[in-house]
């Protein structure tokens, strides 16, 4: 399945939100009548299946769906734009009935108010669509939404949001649906920090401070697999409200941090902003250093992906920081030995 273009859903919505008949061009796939000209589809979607496979609240927390919104755009300028709760997504599929047959464009979104939006007037979907790019332009200038912790307190209670889309042909009915396979990708990124206490004396973690790598906007749905706005603004974060993390001695704690998209360093001549420092109750600070691996450093962090970051305290000055880019999966942190 390639990645769609955003020409045709932009001017489907423009002619439907200009239309004075526009109530007639948006409708909810029961209000139609059914016949040789529509069919009924089946969308499996694995990640209705993911929670069952998951033993911690954090992993199935991040794969939980709480809403999906299914926009399908036909040639003939019919939309459908249906919404499922929780208690409809049930068997790792669902149903649409009403489809028109031929070529159409299929938009699914999970989670959207996560992004704090919702879609069940096309209007807003409309309004969110940048005119230079023809991209849905999610902006979140004061990052009321992302940066979260992945603590029980921060933890978006409407979940992760996450996305889809793809062109499909619709076939002439049949007695049984039509499936297709959706694969929703999280529109937001993991960060996995292991704190490892390389001292034998324990030590608790009262601040952490990270560089200027965090954006305040995204793109709903990808075309590439880096696809971040050019005018995304970036700012460093500190984190000490809430902060006290005990390490004993020789051990390790890992927390996680869940963000936009970035790419926030594209000057080789300029130090990169992925960096990371911590603070200790006992007034030790490790300043922050650059994430490194045997490749070089890091320069951007992509959607549905999860950074596993080991920072290493030796000393009151002395830290090592190492990482390593994993597909957002039920991944096992390799944490380094203390030598």
């Amino acid at each position: 399945m390639k990645h769609l273009s955003y020409h045709y859903i932009v001017g489907l919505l423009a002619a439907c939100l200009l239309s004075a008949t526009f109530a007639g061009c948006t409708r909810e796939a029961d209000e139609a009548v059914t016949d040789e000209h529509t069919a009924t589809i089946r969308l499996d979607i694995p990640m209705l299946e993911a929670t069952t496979r998951f033993t911690t609240p954090t992993k199935e927390q991040e794969s939980k769906i709480n809403t999906l919104r299914v926009i399908i755009e036909s040639e003939g300028a019919t939309t459908i734009n249906q919404a499922f709760t929780a208690d409809d997504l049930t068997g790792g599929s669902i149903t649409i009935d009403n489809v028109p047959v031929g070529q159409v464009e299929m938009y699914v979104i999970a989670n959207e108010e996560s992004l704090g939006k919702n879609y069940s007037d096309l209007a807003n979907l409309q309004a969110d669509i940048e005119p230079e790019t023809e991209k849905v332009h999610i902006h979140d200038d004061e990052r009321a939404y992302f940066p979260k912790r992945g603590s029980a307190t921060e933890f978006p209670a409407t979940g992760l949001p996450m996305e889809w889309m793809g062109n499909l042909t619709i076939e002439p009915p049949t007695d049984t649906p039509q499936e297709f396979e959706v694969n929703l990708v999280r529109a937001v990124a993991k960060l996995n920090i292991t704190m490892n206490n390389a001292l034998s004396d324990p030590i608790t973690i009262n601040g952490m401070s990270f560089g200027a790598f965090f954006g305040d906007c995204l793109y709903l749905f990808h075309e590439g697999s880096l696809d971040v706005p050019d005018d995304t603004d970036y700012a460093g974060m500190s984190y000490t409200d809430g902060i006290n993390i005990p390490i004993e001695g020789n051990s390790s704690e890992t927390l996680a941090l869940y963000i936009y998209p970035s790419f926030a360093w594209k000057n080789a001549a300029q130090a990169s902003p992925y960096t990371i420092g911590f603070t200790t109750e006992a007034g030790g600070n490790y300043t922050q250093q650059a994430f490194v691996n045997d490749y070089g450093a890091l320069n951007s962090i992509a959607r549905n992906t999860q950074v596993n970051i080991s920072a290493t305290l030796r000393t009151d000055t002395h830290i090592e920081i190492n990482f390593e880019v994993v597909p957002w999966e039920n991944n096992t942190v390799d944490v380094p030995p203390f030598n």
